[in-house]
């Protein structure tokens, strides 16, 4: 009998842990909070509830301090998709990076900047995304649409980039099949319900 509460009483303790891990993770996110902010709460999240994928990207040598540009890196995979990167594109990835609060002098716009010079390895990319979208599995369906909308369209923006000035007065979609392809990669990832 006394088994039996101490095992609902520790239920319930976890159970409490957890939701306030996830209520922070949920506040940081609907407060649009810096970028360091969210990969602090997401790494306590992940650091429970999948220590596999917070080991990936540990051995992949993403830090505290970098992990705020592991969250575009998807732009930087697009702008990789087609082989190299344009300096449209490049600076394109910085701005909105800058946009999300990645300062330039901080690490992870440096690690940015190594990434934009010599592409990382698909694994980055990959685990990048399965990140994202663990963060995003705290959000109520229609917010967590919006968020995926988002990085989709900071994502055709990159892709868009080096279309030139011409292509986009006139309204023409300059995104290469390869670029349509990386597109699709990361919005069906993010979708998914794995």
């Amino acid at each position: 009998m006394d088994k039996d509460a101490f095992k609902e009483r520790e239920r319930s303790i976890e159970e409490t842990y957890f939701r306030q891990r996830d209520a922070k993770l949920l506040e940081r996110l609907r407060q649009e909070a810096k970028l360091e902010d969210i990969a602090t709460a997401l790494a306590e999240k992940l650091q429970v509830d999948n220590p596999e994928l917070l080991g990936r990207v540990r051995a992949l040598g993403v830090t505290i301090d970098t992990a705020p540009a592991f969250f575009v890196a998807p732009l930087v995979q697009v702008a990789w998709a087609e082989g190299e990167v344009t300096e449209e594109e490049r600076d394109t990835v910085l701005r909105l990076a800058r946009a999300r609060g990645i300062e330039e002098n901080s690490p992870a716009y440096a690690q940015l900047l190594e990434w934009l010079r010599v592409r990382p390895v698909d694994a980055v990319f990959d685990t990048a995304v399965e990140v994202i979208k663990s963060g995003f599995a705290v959000l109520p369906p229609e917010e967590k649409e919006e968020r995926i909308k988002r990085i989709v369209q900071a994502c055709q923006e990159v892709a868009m980039a080096s279309g030139g000035a011409l292509a986009k007065l006139l309204g023409l979609g300059s995104v290469s099949s390869s670029e349509a392809s990386v597109l699709d990669t990361i919005t069906s990832t993010l979708r998914s319900h794995s």
